[in-house]
C-alpha cells in the first residue's frame, strides 16, 4: 500500500484516487538528465519532462545510473532515450596516481590511451583509441600527466594538461626533453594506458 506523509497526515493515495507521477530535470542544451524525482500534479517548468514509474524506480534506486539516459531534445515533444554512451561514461577512476605501463611490460594489445615518446624529436605524443574517440563524454574531462623521475612521482619534471576534447580532435604533442629514463603518472579517466619509447 502506498502511503505518505504530508502536514503530519499519513495520506493512502491510492484510496484518494491520487496517482504519483514521476519527472526528470535535464539539462536544455545538451538534453543530460540531472535528476529524478516524484511529483502528485503535473510540472509545468520546461525543463522537467514525466517518465514512466519503472524507469523512475531505477534511476531513484540506483538500478540505472542518471547517465545511462537522455532527453532527446530534438524531438518535439522531447523524449527520453538511453544513452549509447553509457559504458563510456567518463569518471575518475580513483585519487591515486597510477603509473602508465611501458608498452614492451604490457600485455594491452588495444590501450584506451596510447603516449609515444619520440627520443630524436623530442616530443611526447598522447593518442586516443580511434574506436572511442567518436563517444560523448560527460563527466570528467581534464587530463594532467606528470612526466617524473624513474618510478619517481615526486620527482616532477614536467606537468602536461589537456582536455579530453581536445584529444578526440587531434592527438596532442608537447616538446619534452628526457634524455634519462623517467615514468609518466596519471589520475585515470580510463583502464589502459600505455607507454612507448622510440
Amino acid at each position: 500500500m502506498v502511503q505518505e506523509i504530508i502536514d503530519d497526515t499519513v495520506f493512502d493515495l491510492a484510496a484518494n484516487n491520487i496517482s504519483l507521477k514521476y519527472y526528470v530535470r535535464y539539462d536544455r542544451e545538451s538534453g543530460a538528465v540531472t535528476e529524478t524525482f516524484p511529483a502528485h500534479s503535473a510540472v509545468k517548468e520546461k525543463d522537467y519532462l514525466e517518465i514512466d514509474s519503472d524507469l523512475a524506480i531505477n534511476l531513484l534506486t540506483g538500478i540505472q545510473s542518471l547517465t545511462s539516459v537522455k532527453v532527446d531534445i530534438t524531438k518535439n515533444p522531447a523524449v527520453i532515450v538511453t544513452n549509447n554512451c553509457q559504458d563510456f561514461i567518463v569518471t575518475k577512476i580513483d585519487n591515486v596516481l597510477h603509473r602508465v605501463v611501458d608498452k614492451k611490460w604490457s600485455n594491452i594489445t588495444n590501450p584506451d590511451i596510447q603516449i609515444v615518446y619520440d627520443r630524436k624529436a623530442e616530443e611526447l605524443i598522447f593518442k586516443i583509441n580511434p574506436s572511442i574517440k567518436e563517444m560523448s563524454w560527460p563527466g570528467e574531462k581534464e587530463m594532467i600527466f606528470l612526466v617524473t623521475g624513474y618510478n619517481d612521482p615526486n620527482q616532477l619534471k614536467e606537468m602536461i594538461k589537456f582536455s579530453l576534447d581536445e584529444l578526440c580532435a587531434y592527438p596532442q604533442r608537447f616538446k619534452c626533453k628526457l634524455r634519462t629514463k623517467f615514468s609518466i603518472f596519471t589520475r585515470r579517466l580510463f583502464s589502459n594506458y600505455t607507454l612507448e619509447i622510440k
